[in-house]
C-alpha cells in the first residue's frame, strides 16, 4: 500500500532541512572553538563564541517553527496565531498553552506541568535571547540597553563570561524541552495522551541527568584535555 504525503509533511520536512544546516554549523564553529583553546586565543574564542550563541538562537526559533508545523498536530489556526507574534519567548509560551489545551479535563498535576516546562524556556531562552540581540546588532564589546542610549553592564557581564561548555549545556537541555513539547502535541485522547506521558518524565529526568554532569565541567578542564589530544592533519 502506498502512503499518501500530505503538504504538512512535505513542508515539515523541506523546513527541517535549515535545523541540518545549522547542526553543521554549529559542528563547525565548535571545531573552531577548539583549535582557539588549544592555542590559548583568547580572542577567537570569545569570537568564535558569539557566532556560536547566534546558531543556538537561530537553531532554536527553527526548532520552534519546526514543532509548531508538526504534521497532524495544530490547527491552521492554531499556528498563526502562535507565530505572528514577534516575540520568541511569547511564541513559545502559546505553543505550550496551546498543546496543553487538550488537557483540560486531566488531573490536578497538568498546571505543575505547564509551569515547569514555562520555567524551562525562560531559562535558557530569554536571556540568551536578549544577548543574542546585542550580538546581532554589533554591539561585541560594548552593550547598550534598548534604546541605544546608554551602555548595559549587566549584558557585558554575560558577554564577558558565556562560554562554549554553557551553550553546549542550553542546545542539550532544549533538545529535551523540544521533545517534551512534541509529546503533548502528538498526544491523543483516544490513547490516553501517551506520547505525552512517554516523553514528559523521561525527559525531564535526561534534563536533571545534563545539568548535574555539566557542573563537573569547564573551560579550563576542556582545555587542558583538548591539549592532550593530538592535531589532526
Amino acid at each position: 500500500m502506498t502512503s499518501v504525503t500530505t503538504d504538512e509533511q512535505r513542508f515539515h520536512s523541506e523546513f527541517s532541512k535549515n535545523l541540518i544546516t545549522l547542526d553543521s554549523a554549529r559542528r563547525k564553529v565548535n571545531m573552531q572553538i577548539n583549535m582557539a583553546l588549544r592555542k590559548d586565543d583568547s580572542h577567537g574564542v570569545m569570537l568564535y563564541t558569539n557566532i556560536y550563541l547566534l546558531i543556538y538562537t537561530s537553531w532554536s526559533e527553527a526548532a520552534l517553527v519546526k514543532l509548531v508545523h508538526t504534521p497532524f498536530g495544530f490547527s491552521e489556526s492554531d499556528k498563526k496565531k502562535i507565530l505572528k507574534d514577534r516575540d520568541v519567548i511569547n511564541k513559545w509560551t502559546k505553543c505550550v498553552n496551546t498543546a496543553f489545551a487538550k488537557f483540560r479535563k486531566r488531573g490536578s498535576e497538568i498546571p505543575n506541568k505547564k509551569k515547569k516546562i514555562k520555567n524551562l524556556v525562560d531559562t535558557y531562552l530569554r536571556t540568551q535571547g536578549q544577548i543574542r540581540n546585542k550580538i546581532a546588532h554589533g554591539q561585541w564589546e560594548y552593550p547598550l540597553y534598548g534604546n541605544n542610549l546608554s551602555h548595559d553592564p549587566d549584558a557585558l557581564v554575560w558577554l564577558k563570561t558565556i562560554d562554549v561548555i554553557q551553550i553546549d549545556t542550553w542546545f542539550e537541555i532544549h533538545k529535551q524541552l523540544i521533545e517534551i513539547v512534541r509529546g503533548l502535541i502528538d498526544s491523543r485522547e483516544r490513547n490516553n495522551h501517551k506520547a505525552h506521558y512517554n516523553e514528559y518524565f523521561a525527559r525531564l529526568t535526561s534534563i536533571e541527568k545534563i545539568i548535574e554532569k555539566r557542573k563537573k565541567w569547564n573551560l579550563e578542564e576542556k582545555k587542558r584535555r583538548l591539549k592532550l589530544k593530538p592535531i589532526k592533519k
